[in-house]
């Protein structure tokens, strides 16, 4: 329980500090968070029934209590759509915390880390990904965010993250502009981008039906 308590407390620091410092001003609305405490099944633990499947997912060390290791093949978990999670104008953030040692692999082609809709989704899509960068040999955070008339806001900087070491990353979309948080430093894109709000599930460590799959660990994934 003490483990339990000290992991939710870390997790709302951070979102905190996020807030605080990394260049947006608002009062945000948690829409979901999942600690992944259980391989199992993924629990929101935001009050709005977000709950998932996961698939081929066990359990590793976390950032907080225990996390998620996804296998880089067949791992992910699949949320299915709720209007909790579409952002319409307003604006939006998802927070994730990662940990891999490996860059993604040509067949690979990145990592989908958390993503609502495809590319070619009605109403729009999110997502942020790692991408591979200097042949291969790092990667890097990328959001990305396109609202119903097809305006693509996309943002890709900071560190190599392909260390083995556990990262906080953060896509913000804001009425002005596309925001990359990675461990406390951010990155800002001036681009305005209209409603997103689509159909799909959201998936985590994977795109929607699979492919990009992830490979390392991650842990206290949260939408606000």
């Amino acid at each position: 329980m003490i483990k339990r308590r000290f992991s939710i407390l870390l997790v709302a620091f951070t979102l905190v500090v996020l807030l605080t410092f990394g260049g947006i001003a608002y009062a945000a609305t948690l829409r979901a968070l999942w600690s992944m405490e259980d391989p199992t099944t993924l629990v929101d633990s935001s009050g709005n029934g977000n709950n998932g499947t996961t698939t081929d997912i066990t359990s590793t060390d976390g950032f907080a209590g225990n996390g998620y290791h996804f296998n880089g093949s067949s791992s992910m978990a699949t949320v299915p759509s709720s209007d909790s999670l579409n952002p319409g104008t307003s604006d939006i953030q998802m927070t994730v915390h990662v940990r891999f040692t490996k860059p993604p692999s040509a067949a690979v082609g990145d990592y989908d880390v958390i993503r609502k809709g495809l590319s070619n989704s009605a109403g729009g899509d999110y997502k942020m990904e790692m991408l591979a960068r200097n042949n291969r040999t790092k990667a890097k955070g990328f959001c990305l965010f396109k609202d119903s008339s097809g305006k693509v806001g996309k943002i890709i900087n900071g560190p190599n993250l392909a260390d083995g070491r556990w990262h906080t990353v953060s896509c913000t979309k804001s009425a002005t502009s596309v925001q990359l948080t990675v461990d406390g430093t951010t990155y800002t894109n001036q681009v305005a981008i209209g409603s997103i709000s689509n159909t799909q599930p959201l998936s985590i460590g994977a795109k929607s039906g699979g492919g990009d799959w992830y490979s390392g660990d991650m842990d206290e994934v949260s939408v606000q």
